[in-house]
């Protein structure tokens, strides 16, 4: 359910404020060096107040020295510590909206990207994100969890102000780890007035929709890209002729720790061009649209599906899948897993289009549908369950996957003896013609894994062809 489903509130896009989904993750974050360039009401300030907390982490690390003693180092790691801000609806917890955040391992990463750097003679950088050129593990959910922490007291008070403004009741609750004191190098509690999510119990913070992107502006990446652009020649000397854009991330935090002028080249390039948010209306990577889409399916198109036990159970399965078909083939759904250009979208994007299709469905039998969901050998794409006694795995491929039949042969298998289920399906997305002859032998290759494991698998196939309007149509 979207927040403005929630509290009642019309919109029509035009809103400065992102709507997010309350009960599950939006694959956006927010990106620093949006902020860094437009400071607007609460957020002036915003890209300061950023450097005095990693400016403050900085010395620590730099009082630990090359031994890295304990006192400074720990306190170093403590502060670092930013978990998921839960109250974003942000990130990649897709079965919810809870995740690890920085605490822990990755407050360790960022204390080893500050050591690596001043070993290196480095000073602490101007755009803080830069902490991923120097250490692998460090993400864009890492960074957008920091300047969630950071910046908490800020989303509050933009957060207070969009909901008085839209009449949105509201509830004071403290953070106790709500603003950082760089003279004290103490995280403070604070009071934050803002509406409660009905599926968490925390409150909501909204996020200025042009502060978020899929990845920050300045990423590992594009500074490789930018080195290549700059000095290719250079490179292939230095690194082989056989060097490219796509490169190992461990060859590009040696380009950054050991040419550290070229980083400052590459952040200065980037302040004078700017940075751009994702574009919502066009959706490129299928992160939105996919929620409006099939809500609006699903309400136009009500089919009572129900079964008694486990018998029928697989056939209940079946059902949802061919829904999900049917909506991808004969209902344009194929025209939300393609860009405008006709090339197709991720396997995650069909995941969320086949997410947003099922839940009503399920939630109508009492069905509980998570995606992605980390059952000790990986994380499955979906599991349907009702209780202990009906389980199903759902793993979604696209054909073209290079693991394709690793998905069928290996993971699937290994997720339902984890899970300790007999119910799986194999839902193979294909978008050209060389994807379906790819397919030539499923049958006998799905026969074979449950004949050798003893599972029911069974699979579909869904064809997203994209069918562009014809030239009659355009006129």
């Amino acid at each position: 359910m979207l927040f403005s489903e929630c509290f009642k509130v019309e919109i029509d896009g035009s809103e400065p404020w992102f709507d997010p989904l309350l009960n599950l993750d939006t694959k956006l974050y927010i990106d620093p060096f949006l902020v860094f360039q437009d400071e607007f009401g609460p957020f002036v300030g915003a890209h300061q107040e950023l450097i005095d907390f990693y400016d403050a982490a900085f010395q620590l690390v730099a009082e630990a020295g090359e031994a890295k003693a304990e006192r400074p180092w720990n306190k170093a790691v403590s502060i670092l510590g930013t978990p998921e801000v839960e109250e974003l609806c942000l990130g990649v917890t897709a079965s919810g909206t809870r995740g690890a955040g920085a605490a822990g391992g990755k407050a360790k990463l960022i204390a080893e990207a500050f050591h690596k750097a001043i070993l290196f003679g480095l000073a602490n950088p101007r755009h803080f994100e830069t902490v991923q050129l120097f250490q692998e593990g460090i993400a864009e959910d890492t960074v957008s969890d920091a300047v969630g922490n950071i910046l908490r007291h800020r989303f509050g008070a933009y957060t207070k102000a969009i909901c008085d403004e839209l009449g949105i009741p509201t509830e004071q609750h403290p953070h106790y780890r709500g603003r950082f004191n760089p003279k004290t190098r103490r995280w403070e509690r604070i009071v934050i007035d803002a509406p409660i999510n009905p599926f968490s119990g925390k409150q909501v913070l909204l996020v200025p929709k042009q502060y978020l992107r899929p990845m920050p502006t300045l990423n590992p990446d594009d500074f490789w890209g930018y080195c290549f652009d700059q000095n290719a020649q250079e490179l292939r000397t230095e690194l082989g002729e056989e060097i490219s854009r796509n490169v190992k991330k461990e060859i590009i935090l040696e380009k950054a720790l050991g040419d550290y002028q070229s980083v400052e080249q590459f952040v200065a390039f980037l302040e004078r061009i700017g940075g751009a948010p994702y574009d919502l209306d066009a959706d490129p990577k299928g992160l939105v649209k996919w929620y409006h889409k099939t809500r609006e399916f699903v309400r136009e198109n009500p089919v009572k599906l129900a079964f008694t036990g486990q018998q029928d159970f697989p056939d209940f399965i079946m059902k949802l899948v061919a829904i999900f078909k049917n909506y991808v083939e004969n209902q344009g759904g194929w025209e939300l897993i393609h860009n405008d250009d006709g090339q197709p979208k991720s396997e995650s994007a069909c995941q969320r289009l086949f997410l947003g299709i099922v839940r009503h469905y399920c939630l109508a039998n009492d069905i509980d549908v998570s995606p992605e969901v980390n059952i000790g050998r990986g994380p499955v794409d979906f599991k349907l369950s009702r209780g202990s006694s009906l389980t199903a795995l759902i793993e979604m491929k696209l054909a073209k996957n290079t693991k394709f039949w690793s998905g069928l042969e290996k993971q699937l298998p290994k997720y339902l003896q984890a899970e300790e289920a007999r119910i799986g399906h194999f839902l193979i997305v294909t978008f050209t013609d060389a994807d379906v002859e790819r397919l030539n032998d499923i049958y006998e290759r799905v026969a074979a894994v449950n004949a050798k494991t003893g599972y029911e698998i069974t699979h579909s196939l869904v064809e997203a062809v994209f069918r562009p309007p014809s030239a009659s149509k355009l006129r």
